[in-house]
C-alpha cells in the first residue's frame, strides 16, 4: 500500500543514486529554451503603450516592409499610426494582410489557419490576433497546457512518454507528453482544453481526464530550442498532472504521436540528459521531477535548475 512517506522515501532514494552533475546536465537542456542566441538586441513590439512582443532586427525589417500594418519608430516596432486608434478586429485584418505577404515570401511557414491573441499578459485584452504560424515571428507571448501523465507500479512512479509522429513538421520522433496544446484564447479557465487534448491525443475519456489537476507553471524566452534560432519564443505553460490507473494505457488518436510508453524515472532522466525530449517538454518534465522529489535541494546545481524553469515573464 502506498503511503505519503513511502513515496517520499522512494523519490529520495532515486535522487541519492543520481550522478553528481545531473542538475547541471538538465540545466543545459532547459536552457535550450532560454538561449537568446548571439546577443543581438531585440526590437520591442509596443501596442497601446504595452510591450506585446519582440523581434530580431532582420525580422522587424521584413515585417515593416510587408505592408502597412507595422512600422519601426526609433528602434520600436509599432502598428501603423492609423491602426493605433482602431479596434481589435480592424487591427487583426490589417495584420493578416501583412502576414499573408510574409507567407508568400517564405518568411512565415507551416500555416495553421488559426488565430492567436497577441497580449501583454494573460488577463489583458488582445491588442490584435495573428495567424498561429506567425506569432513566434512577432515574439508574442504564447500560452499553452502540458499534461504530465504517470502511473504507480507498486510504489514506483513511472512516467508516460509519447513519441512524436515521424510526419510532424516540428521535432518528429522526439519524446513528448501525454497531451499538450496551445491555448487559442487567454484569460479564463483552461480545464476544457486539458480534457480535449487528453481525449484527442491520448484517448483519455473525460471521466478519467477529470483527474488532471493544475500543478505548476513554467516559462521561457529564447531564440534557440523552440525558436529554431531566429524567432523569439516567449511561452508560459500551465502544467497539469494526471495519475492514470495501471489498467489504462494511452493510445494515439489524432496521429500526433506514434505511441506511448511507461518509463521509469531513471529512463526519463537519461532521455532528458541525452536531449531526446522536445525542448519545451523537457522543461515541463524537469519541473514535474522537481515537484515529485526526484531532484532535491542537496543536489549540486539544484537552485540554478529550478530558477531556470521560470526564466520567462509569468504574467
Amino acid at each position: 500500500m502506498r503511503t505519503y512517506y513511502s513515496l517520499l522515501w522512494t523519490a529520495a532514494l532515486t535522487a541519492s543514486l543520481q550522478p553528481p552533475h545531473l542538475c547541471a546536465q538538465l540545466l543545459q537542456q532547459v536552457n535550450k529554451c532560454n538561449d537568446l542566441g548571439d546577443g543581438v538586441a531585440l526590437l520591442p513590439l509596443v501596442v497601446d503603450g504595452q510591450k506585446v512582443g519582440e523581434l530580431r532586427p532582420e525580422l522587424a525589417k521584413a515585417v515593416a516592409e510587408s505592408g502597412t500594418a507595422f512600422r519601426i519608430d526609433a528602434g520600436v516596432v509599432r502598428l501603423d499610426a492609423a491602426l493605433e486608434a482602431a479596434d481589435e478586429p480592424a487591427r487583426t485584418e490589417a495584420v493578416a494582410t501583412c502576414i499573408a505577404k510574409l507567407a508568400e515570401d517564405g518568411v512565415v511557414t507551416g500555416w495553421r489557419d488559426e488565430l492567436l491573441p497577441v497580449v501583454a499578459s494573460y488577463a489583458a485584452a488582445p491588442a490584435f490576433r495573428v495567424e498561429r504560424a506567425a506569432y513566434p515571428l512577432l515574439g508574442a507571448k504564447g500560452y499553452g497546457v502540458h499534461v504530465n501523465g504517470y502511473t504507480f507500479v507498486k510504489d514506483e512512479l513511472r512516467v508516460w512518454v509519447a513519441t512524436r509522429a515521424a510526419t510532424k513538421a516540428t521535432y518528429p520522433g522526439m519524446l513528448d507528453h501525454v497531451a499538450a496544446g496551445q491555448l487559442a484564447d487567454v484569460g479564463g479557465a483552461v480545464e476544457a482544453q486539458v480534457l480535449a487534448e487528453l481525449a484527442e491525443e491520448a484517448g483519455v475519456p473525460d471521466a478519467l481526464g477529470q483527474r488532471a489537476a493544475p500543478a505548476s507553471v513554467v516559462s521561457y524566452r529564447g531564440v534557440a530550442g523552440e525558436g529554431k534560432g531566429e524567432r523569439v519564443t516567449n511561452e508560459v505553460l500551465f502544467c497539469y498532472d494526471i495519475e492514470l490507473p495501471s489498467s489504462f494505457t494511452p493510445r494515439p488518436v489524432d496521429g500526433e504521436v506514434e505511441g506511448f510508453e511507461l518509463r521509469s524515472v531513471d529512463a526519463v532522466l537519461a532521455d532528458l540528459v541525452e536531449g531526446r525530449f522536445k525542448p519545451n517538454v523537457a522543461v515541463v518534465t524537469v519541473d514535474f521531477l522537481v515537484r515529485r522529489g526526484f531532484l532535491r535541494p542537496e543536489m549540486d546545481g539544484y537552485l540554478a535548475l529550478v530558477s531556470a524553469l521560470r526564466s520567462g515573464d509569468c504574467s
